[in-house]
């Protein structure tokens, strides 16, 4: 309730210092108003009398009273009203955006919190627009020095424009990503709590959704705690812990999405395969979701019970979505091993269907790239390389296993340092099956130099091509928000 209350009063502050700030242009009606009636005289604020033009000239602003000649302002030029109606547009677009509710997470890192790197985009952008509207309050009469001004108050307004822009792509992702988790979750629970057949729908639509994503978009992994029930504050509510499944669940499916679309032996049964991705996990709804938030190893009973998720689930898939029967031995056999290690039944590579082999593998990479209550996330490439050695120590089928080989080391979207200090983003991965030896050096686009400082556009470069640079590393959310919170937020 005090983070509750903490984000509220936030808010309120931000939407308060809004409101304060002056209103350049006074709008027809105010000046219809001005003309008819003269303003009643108003007392004074407390503080010293203004001394400059500058002053007179903000006070003009916020009261729109009407002055002695001598302080009144002075006439400003075509160009200079249309940048002032400009920054006043922006005060406009900050207002829209101060009850977005996907910016009310904390903007410094608190507990274990990273700090939101949206929010912080947001806090400095509100900061440089509330520059640019001070900044042309200071106008003076010369029309020459009016000119200089407003080449300057153009860069100011150009750079908050940029930001907005940049601030809304990267919310339009985030209100993508948090609606998919909320539309699986909702479908989780009611085959969960309802009875009877359920129209699969909604799990359809989300599968062909993510198959129609363009190729090459970035592979980013959604988290949730297991212990979390909303997306943002107001947001729908679910009980634990079916957004942290649904969101497991959505990044199972994008691998397998991104698997299959090209792959001519998959392509026909590519949305059967997404599906099994988006449900292979349903059995877990029935689970306790402080089991889940567990850091500790579980004992014997505790691994009994999560064991027991997998025929749930089948069960569940059978009994409710009768029209998808035909992926209950996905869900059953997810968690099954070639060797015959795995559970609920040790079935062994013969006796597992191909799509319940392709959805284990998924299952084991997406959890690896996710940070979980008792360890970090992975990085990509040491996913990779776990997946490969659990297939050459007989865990997973080989050819299956081989098969994400085709993410590459780096996949697109991958937040990555370089020799020297440099960061990048991967823009395209490389097939080490195809490019064994170009499997490191993927293409990319550079953000910062080597000392941190951001670039004002991002260079492109193939690693392939540059042999003095190479990938030392992939960068984890504290060092993304570190280094490219600021100015590329999108990539944290």
């Amino acid at each position: 309730m005090n983070d509750t209350r903490a984000l509220l009063n936030r808010i309120a502050d931000f939407r308060k210092r809004l409101g304060s700030m002056p209103r350049l242009i006074p709008s027809p009606e105010a000046a219809r108003q001005a003309e008819e009636k003269p303003p009643m005289p108003e007392e004074p604020a407390a503080g010293p009398e203004p001394e400059s033009r500058t002053q007179a000239i903000l006070e003009y602003s916020v009261r729109q009273l009407s002055v002695s000649s001598e302080d009144e302002p002075p006439a400003l030029s075509e160009r200079a009203q249309r940048l002032l109606r400009d920054a006043q547009g922006l005060v406009a677009r900050l207002k829209s955006l101060v009850d977005e509710p996907l910016l009310a997470g904390p903007t410094t890192s608190e507990a274990n919190e990273i700090a939101d790197p949206l929010s912080v985009h947001f806090r400095e952008t509100a900061a440089l627009t509330e520059a640019a509207v001070r900044y042309a309050m200071t106008f003076p009469e010369s029309e020459i020095e009016q000119r200089r001004l407003c080449e300057g108050l153009e860069g100011i307004i150009d750079a908050a424009r940029r930001r907005f822009d940049l601030l809304a792509s990267a919310l339009e992702r985030r209100r993508r990503d948090e609606d998919r988790i909320d539309v699986l979750a909702r479908f989780l629970v009611a085959i969960t709590l309802g009875e009877g057949p359920l129209d699969p729908g909604p799990v359809i639509r989300l599968a062909d959704a993510l198959l129609e994503e363009e190729p090459g978009r970035p592979l980013r992994f959604l988290s949730a705690h297991p212990s979390t029930t909303q997306a943002y504050l107001g947001g729908s509510d679910y009980p634990a812990p079916a957004r942290f499944i649904a969101a497991h669940s959505l990044n199972v499916a994008c691998v397998l999405a991104r698997l299959v679309a090209c792959d001519p032996e998959w392509k026909e049964q590519a949305r059967q395969i997404v599906v099994a991705g988006l449900l292979h996990d349903v059995g877990m709804m029935v689970m306790d979701a402080e089991l889940l938030s567990q850091p500790d190893a579980f004992d014997a009973r505790q691994r009994h019970e999560i064991e027991a998720h997998a025929h749930k689930g089948s069960r569940m898939l059978i009994d409710r979505l009768p029209m998808l029967s035909g992926l209950a031995e996905a869900v059953a056999a997810h968690h099954e091993r070639a060797n015959g290690s795995g559970y609920p039944t040790a079935l062994r590579n013969e006796q597992v269907s191909p799509i319940a082999k392709l959805v284990a593998v998924a299952d084991v990479y997406a959890a690896m790239c996710t940070p979980r209550p008792h360890r970090p996330a992975h990085d990509p490439r040491s996913a990779l390389t776990d997946v490969m050695l659990m297939a050459d120590r007989g865990e997973f089928d080989r050819d299956t296993a081989k098969s994400f080989l085709s993410l590459g080391l780096y996949p697109s979207g991958t937040v990555v340092e370089l020799a020297g200090g440099a960061t990048a983003v991967v823009l395209t991965p490389r097939d080490p099956r195809t490019e064994y030896n170009k499997a490191s050096r993927p293409a990319i686009a550079l953000l910062t130099d080597e000392d941190g400082r951001a670039l004002a556009n991002p260079r492109f470069l193939d690693l392939a091509d540059v042999s003095s640079k190479n990938v030392i590393r992939t960068l984890g959310p504290m060092d993304r928000l570190e280094r490219l919170g600021r100015s590329y937020p999108e990539w944290v």
